[in-house]
């Protein structure tokens, strides 16, 4: 009962049947059932009595221990209580060694007398099992009559066993006593060898530790680690050593117990890292008390995992230079071809120019996607904010898909809005190219049909869905999850249809991941599929992005560039493309020829660098040039030009003193926007966007717009074409809708509205194409392609309008 180990007791097999009179024999059941679902409360009223008690340092140390004495004693009630009738009166002067209490206790004295426990030890302990088990019954909500029955029957069963007890106890141990308690005795040795073996035999070092940081015992593998010529067993056996854990291990167990990992651990066997968990003593008596440390050596996985992570810097580095081998040669390509489309060509020629401009597109794509992987799961992405309109965002994602509709006459993109807000917000950049990815995906897949971008706020306010569903092929079901690993395509004739790396997906997956959404997919073969992201976005600033829409245009100005590129392809598309745009441009091929040339003359406007130069990066020659003795030097406007993208640091940029980017090849509206803010001047002859918006000025009558400015004044004719400029985009978004809902009614009424405001202002080309979808809409006869041409039309006349503004009022009077 109070030994190292208690065992169940079976008691003695008796004869006898006496009980007190007036307990029933369903109220003796009642009260078994009641000791039996009682047994957890005797054991923590048994522990708690015994771990206040002065024989504590002699009792077990598990909880479970003490369970099993008190089943062993309430099986010893429960057999009483079936052995008697409510007949029968108890007999005192009966062989107390024949009656079920006295058995019990006279097995019990025996049992704990031989493991050296005296007597009054042990009926102190007894006594305050008796006490918990009457007060537990005594607790018991059943009526009166039947609990002071069962006090009576608990009251007989302890007051016998305590004779039993006693009885034994009085007597001497005769030779079969001495026989069984060098039994115990070897039995305990034995178990207590067998436990120590096993704690010296544990691989991982052990050490036991008191409250006070003392070493009680360590196991052989602890004392490898810290002691010299350990041997198992030597810490036990040997001369008590009087060791502090923070002296040995050197460092304090509370960091352990803080952080559970110690680092650099200085052992016999040289520098290891280590994990360490520290657990108190599970030790109810509180006579061991402590703490179990036990060292866990993760050196060779940490190892092993700063050796992956070299190897991943080791590969980053190696796809940043292939990056930058690979798209520089890519992006010459397409500057060439830039170059060629400003030219005059002839048709078959100008085919051939597209062709190689999509290939090349194609061949950048792929590079991106695969270098954008591999910096995802370098974990070097970063999550841009910028300022957004979701309504604007679906519109540039419909607009960008519009070459690749082009191709397929009976596909058209349908944008569905559901309770936008009207304002800007924030967001990240990622999430307009995960829209991309998905639309071009699906536009890809998609021969016929339609191809639906959406987007709807969902209650809360700032959490919105996007959606991008087609009607193509449709993806079967065991390959939902599968189309979201990297290199991976739902159908392996897709990559010989259709191309591409297989990475898309898996990109959109990973950023979908650093935006805290997830992007799902639903899909029937045959049918389609339908993508979803879920995602959180912040409110943004008053004003709404995009184009200032009531500021003129900044006035043309010839610059003096200097372009500072090692890559001689490079260069002469760079020269080439401003010369033609109206700027004087100077090459230098390396930081240290740029230097130069400031010191040769301070007629630079602006510099445009390479950041990855041969004799020092572009980062370097910006600090230099922002040192420079010169203020007029040291002051100019300073670009950084790159094909990397992304991978580029913006904060990098901004401590070297560089005043923009602009990647590689060039995006003439972002070089036109940094020439308006860093020079406040725009381009004689603007390139990109502006140039085929300047050769559609054949199809307006500027005579018309002149007219207009002359007779009303500037201000006047300027407020009519920007609210023409506005209403031309919402009628391409209503045309939009007209043709999703077939509502031919509505789109001759859209066109016939348009066709009049155009050919207002002189819009002659845009005023023709609404005239022929009106024609062809009343005629129920309207083809999709017409439409979609008509809406193009009308995305690109804002620009057209402020090109061909440009030109009709100059030199007209303000009014």
């Amino acid at each position: 009962m109070i030994a190292e180990k208690s065992e169940r007791f079976f008691p003695f097999a008796v004869s006898a049947e006496l009980a007190p009179v007036g307990v029933s024999a369903a109220e003796r059941s009642a009260l078994a059932d009641y000791l039996e679902s009682s047994e957890t409360l005797l054991t923590e009223r048994v522990v708690a009595y015994a771990s206040t008690r002065s024989y504590s340092h002699l009792v077990s140390t598990l909880p479970e221990a003490w369970r099993s004495s008190v089943q062993g004693l309430t099986d010893s009630v429960i057999l009483m209580l079936d052995h008697q009738s409510a007949e029968a009166a108890i007999d005192y002067d009966a062989d107390i060694g024949t009656d079920p209490s006295t058995a019990y206790g006279i097995e019990a004295g025996l049992r704990h007398r031989l493991r050296g426990i005296s007597l009054e030890t042990f009926i102190g302990a007894f006594k305050g099992y008796r006490d918990v088990y009457l007060n537990v019954t005594a607790e018991a909500r059943v009526p009166a009559a039947m609990r002071e029955g069962w006090l009576r029957l608990l009251r007989g069963f302890f007051d016998r066993a305590e004779i039993g007890i006693c009885a034994h106890w009085s007597g001497e141990l005769g030779t079969l006593d001495h026989d069984q308690l060098l039994s115990v005795n070897r039995a305990l040795v034995n178990e207590k060898n067998k436990y120590l073996t096993i704690f010296e035999s544990m691989n991982n070092p052990v050490l036991l530790v008191d409250d006070g940081g003392r070493i009680e015992n360590m196991n052989f593998a602890a004392a490898r680690l810290f002691l010299q010529d350990a041997l198992p067993g030597s810490v036990y056996y040997g001369p008590e050593a009087n060791l502090r854990f923070a002296d040995l291990a050197g460092f304090d167990l509370e960091a352990v117990k803080l952080r559970g990992e110690a680092g650099d651990v200085l052992t016999c066997i040289g520098e290891r890292w280590y994990s360490i968990t520290a657990q108190e003593m599970l030790d109810v008596s509180r006579k061991f008390v402590g703490i179990v440390v036990t060292f866990h050596d993760v050196t060779e996985a940490r190892r092993a995992r700063e050796q992956a992570e070299a190897l991943a810097r080791a590969k980053t580095d190696f796809l940043a230079t292939m990056s930058h081998e690979i798209r520089t040669p890519i992006h010459s390509i397409g500057g060439v071809t830039e170059l060629l489309k400003q030219s005059e060509l002839a048709s078959r020629d100008r085919g051939y120019v597209d062709a190689i401009e999509r290939s090349t597109e194609v061949l950048a794509s792929i590079v991106s996607d695969v270098l954008d992987y591999a910096r995802i799961e370098s974990g070097l992405v970063e999550l841009e904010q910028v300022d957004f309109s979701i309504d604007q965002i679906l519109d540039d994602v419909a607009r960008m898909m519009q070459p690749l509709v082009r191709r397929k006459p009976q596909l058209r993109i349908v944008i569905e809005r559901t309770d936008l807000p009207a304002g800007p917000g924030k967001m990240q950049a990622s999430l307009r190219q995960i829209l991309i990815n998905l639309t071009s995906n699906a536009v890809k897949f998609t021969p016929e049909g339609t191809v639906v971008i959406g987007a709807e706020r969902l209650a809360g306010g700032h959490r919105f869905r996007f959606t991008v569903s087609d009607t193509g092929p449709g993806i079967a079901a065991e390959k939902l999850e599968e189309i979201f690993k990297p290199y991976i395509q739902s159908d392996s004739s897709i990559s010989r249809r259709h191309g591409g790396t297989g990475l898309g997906l898996a990109i959109c997956r990973r950023l979908a991941g650093h935006l805290g959404g997830r992007l799902d997919v639903r899909s029937t073969p045959g049918f389609g599929s339908r993508f979803t992201l879920e995602v959180a976005l912040a409110p943004g600033g008053s004003e709404p992005p995009g184009d200032a829409t009531g500021d003129a245009p900044p006035p043309a100005r010839a610059l003096d560039l200097l372009v500072v590129e090692d890559d001689e392809v490079n260069a002469l598309v760079a020269q080439s493309l401003l010369s033609a745009a109206g700027h004087g441009v100077r090459v230098a091929g390396t930081g240290e020829a740029a230097l130069v040339r400031p010191r040769r003359s301070t007629a630079f406007d602006l510099v445009l660098t390479d950041l990855n130069l041969p004799d020092m990066d572009g980062l370097e020659l910006a600090r230099t040039i922002r040192r420079h003795a010169d203020r007029h030097t040291a002051e100019l406007p300073l670009v950084a030009l790159s094909a990397h993208g992304p991978g580029v640091d913006p904060a990098a940029l901004t401590e070297a003193g560089i005043d923009a980017f602009l990647g590689k090849p060039f995006h003439f509206a972002r070089l036109e926007e940094i020439l308006s803010r860093l020079v406040g001047s725009s381009s004689p002859t603007p390139l990109g966007k502006a140039a085929p918006a300047r050769r559609a000025l054949q199809s307006v009558d500027l005579c018309v717009l002149r007219g207009h400015a002359e007779a009303l004044g500037r201000t006047s004719a300027a407020r009519i074409v920007q609210t023409f400029r506005q209403s031309v985009l919402e009628t391409a978004r209503a045309l939009e809708l007209a043709m999703d809902e077939a509502d031919m009614r509505s789109v001759t009424s859209l066109a016939h509205r348009l066709k009049g405001a155009a050919r207002h202002l002189g819009f002659r080309g845009l005023s023709d194409k609404a005239e022929q979808v009106e024609t062809a809409a009343a005629a129920d006869g309207c083809e999709a392609a017409l439409v979609l041409e008509l809406v193009s039309d009308c995305r690109a006349a804002p620009a057209l309008a402020d090109l061909a503004w440009a030109e009709a009022s100059a030199g007209v009077a303000e009014s």
